[in-house]
């Protein structure tokens, strides 16, 4: 009997010798806590296998290291040719080849050291199936050089023994209806006449938008026009982000005054060693507006990389306009967590912008589709926003209220003041001249009386408020607000401006009640309003700062009392209000200041 143990433990350790030489392991940072634990197990359990809560992350590449590829951009070639395809646009970026021109954005593969193999062993790494491996790259790690990892790539003996350091990224994003992001990397060993192999599963990093608890690090506007055009503004709005806090300064780029409407600044993020690793990503609309060729020449750079889900058909298409996109903050709701937020989007009856469906295909910030059929312009930015607060959610919405703007104009019209008091309090400026779009741009000198006066002016109050009502009934469905999560902003809709007419304003009638619901279903005859006064609530948001456009209400013994009451409203957040005349460089085109800059956030936090 003992003999027969002998043997058999003899035996046994014979078996795991080979065994151990014939067990690849290769690893990911699979539990997501910023490296690679090859000595532990820790990163072993569910490796092979990619889900919400684990598997390893790793970036799309796609900044533009030295700006190498947006400095071979030509615009006027390409807005001249009639031929080029946009997509082209994102032919050229850091991955777009096989060269690695920044290790700073790979994620890390390690595999376990194998001291037994022979002499002869060889092995491969190789990502399976043909969609994830023309959408991944795998480097080396060789001495000090990263070397590419192609299909025939074949690891030595000496390597395999050591352990192999490597790095893997993407050439793309998620795509609807494309690549999902997902790759499973094999890990392959020969040894004479053995062969076994080892398997991780990752996932591309979602690009994700920024939401307002993540704070400012810079903001962009366009630059003034070359007669000077915009110069007041820009000159007022950087004063006004040093009073609020900002240390970077303003970041003038040569676009169109509505910038906002021609990209969305997102990021993408992985776990890394000493916290998350985030490449900025400028987010182009599903349309061909030129304004969005802009941001791949002079936003791509080292640690930026731009992307388009673009659509030929959308060329103008306001919906598809990035100005109609806002993000909801971090929050849990019926068990479900978003921590990153969700994404919002005005919809048309139904007709949702083409970019839903990239942010969806990122499954991880849900959008949610709101109604903007009822707005001129068409975007979720022109009637709410969302702002940081002291309260348990860390956050509120801001929502125009119609209502309380009417209320506002009535009491002045009540006290007997409706006669003599301008509805616009707004002075003339000495740079006036030189702003104004036409000659016929006169600031409004009606009375509160005449614009309280106005055709159905009271309904359309009740029209705007009841579809903002309809808006926050879904968001209050889809996020759990509640009424003491709401914060109401007075403002004040037409379907016209305040004095004067709109050459491209179609003539639209309110519709009776009872015929609202079907008039409203297309486009061609829906009624749609925009703000009369600056709407402040299209503001930028700069941490428990905002920067608004300056209302010029009526004007009571001195003192403006929508903007009074406007100030009272977010100072019940603690939101501290700085305010910028707007009149002539946005406001008079259906914008204000959100429409007219951009910023650049924090993207720090993780998301997994």
């Amino acid at each position: 009997m003992a003999r027969f143990s002998r043997t058999a433990a003899v035996l046994i350790i014979g078996l795991a010798t080979v065994s151990q030489a014939l067990k690849p392991v290769i690893l990911a940072d699979t539990n997501r806590d910023g490296k690679v634990d090859v000595q532990g197990e820790t990163d072993s359990a569910g490796k092979e296998t990619w889900t919400n809560e684990v598997g390893a992350l790793f970036l799309a590449n796609i900044g533009d290291t030295k700006k190498r590829c947006s400095s071979q951009m030509n615009l006027t070639e390409i807005f001249n040719d009639r031929n080029f395809l946009r997509q082209e646009l994102d032919k050229c970026n850091d991955a777009s080849d096989n060269v690695l021109r920044n290790a700073k954005y790979l994620a890390p593969l390690r595999t376990r050291p194998m001291a037994d193999l022979s002499s002869a062993a060889t092995g491969s790494v190789v990502v399976v199936g043909a969609e994830a491996a023309k959408n991944t790259r795998i480097f080396h790690k060789a001495g000090s050089d990263w070397l590419y990892v192609s299909s025939n790539y074949t690891f030595t003996a000496q390597d395999l023994k050591a352990g192999l350091e490597l790095g893997i990224d993407g050439r793309d994003v998620r795509r609807p209806g494309g690549w999902d992001g997902k790759a499973v990397v094999e890990f392959r060993l020969k040894d004479g006449d053995k062969a076994a192999s080892d398997k991780v599963a990752l996932r591309v990093a979602p690009v994700l938008t920024h939401h307002h608890l993540q704070f400012a690090d810079e903001v962009i506007a366009p630059e003034p026009e070359s007669d000077g055009k915009g110069t007041r503004f820009n000159t007022d709005l950087a004063a006004a982000l040093k009073k609020a806090g900002l240390q970077q300064p303003l970041r003038q780029l040569h676009m169109e005054t509505f910038l906002q409407d021609f990209f969305e600044p997102g990021y993408a993020s992985i776990p890394g060693p000493d916290g998350p690793v985030v490449l900025r990503i400028v987010i182009r609309p599903s349309s061909n507006d030129q304004g969005g060729v802009y941001m791949y020449r002079d936003l791509r750079g080292d640690g930026v990389g731009a992307v388009q889900h673009y659509d030929v058909d959308q060329a103008g298409d306001g919906k598809e306009a990035t100005g109609n996109l806002e993000a909801i903050p971090p929050h849990t709701h019926n068990g479900q967590k978003y921590p990153a937020g969700r994404v919002i989007m005005g919809s048309r009856a139904g007709d949702r912008p083409k970019l839903f469906e990239f942010l969806e295909a990122q499954e991880t910030q849900q959008p949610v589709e709101l109604d903007t059929m009822w707005l001129y312009v068409g975007h979720v930015d022109e009637f709410l926003q969302f702002l940081p607060a002291n309260n348990e959610r860390g956050w509120v919405v801001a929502v125009d209220d119609p209502m309380a703007g009417l209320a506002i104009l009535e009491k002045v019209q009540k006290d007997g003041l409706g006669g003599s008091v301008k509805a616009l309090s707004r002075p003339s400026i000495p740079t006036d001249p030189n702003d104004q779009k036409t000659l016929n741009d006169s600031l409004p000198t009606i009375t509160v009386d005449q614009l309280l006066g106005k055709a159905n002016f009271s309904r359309v109050q009740d029209f705007a408020a009841r579809h903002i009502k309809k808006n926050i009934d879904i968001l209050k469905a889809e996020v759990g607000l509640t009424d003491a999560e709401i914060i109401r902003i007075p403002a004040l809709y037409y379907n016209e401006p305040m004095e004067h007419k709109r050459r491209y304003q179609p003539v639209r009638y309110l519709p009776d009640l009872d015929k609202e619901a079907e008039q409203q279903k297309n486009i061609s005859t829906a009624f749609q309003v925009y703000s009369v006064y600056p709407g402040t609530i299209n503001n930028l948001v700069v941490n428990t700062h905002i920067v608004a456009p300056d209302p010029w209400g009526p004007a009571v013994n001195g003192e403006d009392v929508l903007k009074e009451a406007i100030s009272a409203q977010y100072a019940k957040i603690n939101i501290t209000v700085h305010y910028v005349d707007d009149w002539y460089s946005h406001h008079v085109g259906l914008g204000e200041i959100h429409c007219g800059t951009n910023s650049l956030r924090n993207p720090t936090a993780p998301w997994w």
